[in-house]
């Protein structure tokens, strides 16, 4: 696999969660105003601690929402949900597709086939199935060629042959 595909990271799309970051934004607006102004108000103990609770929110949530990725590397994917991170091998990967997420919402997002179950890689879901579809193809390619052995067109050599 050639040194194209480890740099490969797919996120959501900002139309899908641009209202989190705005949501993000608001907390954490909210809460800088509660703590800063707070102490001045009557009860104000209690408004900076509602204040401080609301920017560790919004600073836990911008965290998730900046980590949560898909990172293809030469031995595999690397998955980021919420903070954590999962590797998959290639040779555990048996195909890609599309499904639906496990959110209430359900939208269509990544599904890695494994030969033991499935993964939902719910961070790059989408209001349509274009995105995820698009990705699914993507990784399919780059899996058939690692399995085939040879590397990207952009990664052979000038003559031609590899």
């Amino acid at each position: 696999m050639g040194s194209a595909a480890e740099l490969r990271v797919y996120r959501s799309p900002i139309t899908s969660i641009g209202l989190a970051w705005v949501g993000c934004a608001v907390f954490f607006v909210v809460g800088l105003s509660m703590v800063t102004i707070g102490p001045s108000q009557h009860g104000g103990v209690g408004s900076v601690v509602v204040g401080a609770l609301a920017l560790l929110f919004s600073a836990w949530f911008g965290l998730v929402l900046a980590t949560n990725r898909l990172i293809v590397t030469a031995a595999g994917l690397v998955y980021w949900s919420n903070l954590r991170r999962r590797h998959i091998g290639w040779p555990d990967i048996r195909s890609f597709g599309v499904g639906p997420s496990r959110s209430a919402m359900r939208w269509p997002c990544l599904v890695i086939h494994l030969g033991k179950g499935s993964v939902t890689v719910t961070s790059l879901s989408s209001f349509t199935t274009t995105y995820p579809a698009r990705v699914a193809v993507e990784l399919s390619a780059l899996q058939r060629e690692l399995a085939a052995g040879s590397p990207p067109e952009a990664d052979r050599p000038e003559g031609g042959a590899s």
